[in-house]
């Protein structure tokens, strides 16, 4: 046999062995990018709708907003009612409503509003969170009427319901409101530091509620 064939008939089962033996992929390029973080939660929606005239309680819905602030993971829409979407009502996991106190009664246009979100729109609003602000001009003007008011359209829809808390200096005496309110009347015009107060306080606490419940 010539040393030229020889060799090759050497070689022929190393070359074949090589041929055979799986490669390795070849390494994915980094670009920085980490996986994402399955353990991080959707924020919670807490949407704020209300009809205003003077704006004194689209003030109010703002304060109802910086409660909601005050809950990390809790985001605020504030929206008028004439603006709201079903897209809007159905990504919320909790809805505050308020409006002014007309005749002591929800406005027209606001009862009208929601009602369409029933009779028209279909929408689903079972254990969403509710809350609910008002404001009139006299001190018996009908706001916590319309507070209540406001409340029983939510329940009647399925929703469930809450008010802001408070507690005196010590923490020995706690308790809850139906809702937030203020007057805005010649008695006493414009809103006050008070009644912020009490809107961030619902605000705060329909946020912590649906957080809550959005993790069981």
């Amino acid at each position: 046999m010539k040393p030229g064939r020889f060799l090759l008939f050497m070689l022929l089962p190393v070359l074949l062995q090589l041929s055979a033996a799986p490669r390795e992929a070849p390494a994915a390029p980094d670009d920085g990018a980490k996986p994402a973080d399955s353990s991080k939660k959707p924020a919670v929606r807490v949407l704020i709708a209300y009809y205003t005239l003077r704006g004194t309680t689209e003030k109010m819905a703002h304060g109802v907003a910086e409660g909601v602030k005050r809950v990390p993971g809790a985001v605020p829409v504030v929206k008028k009612v004439d603006k709201i979407t079903k897209e809007d009502l159905e990504a919320a996991d909790a809805i505050a409503l308020g409006c002014p106190t007309y005749f002591a009664n929800i406005p027209g246009k606001m009862k009208v509003a929601i009602d369409d979100w029933n009779w028209k729109w279909k929408v689903d609003f079972t254990d969403k969170v509710g809350g609910a602000f008002s404001t009139a001009g006299g001190q018996t003007g009908g706001k916590e009427h319309v507070v209540v008011s406001l409340l029983l359209f939510m329940i009647h829809n399925r929703m469930v319901v809450a008010g802001p808390l408070y507690q005196d200096a010590e923490g020995d005496d706690k308790w809850a409101e139906s809702g937030a309110s203020a007057v805005t009347g010649p008695l006493d015009p414009g809103i006050s530091e008070e009644d912020l107060d009490g809107a961030r306080r619902l605000g705060e606490r329909i946020a912590k509620l649906a957080k809550k419940m959005a993790t069981h």
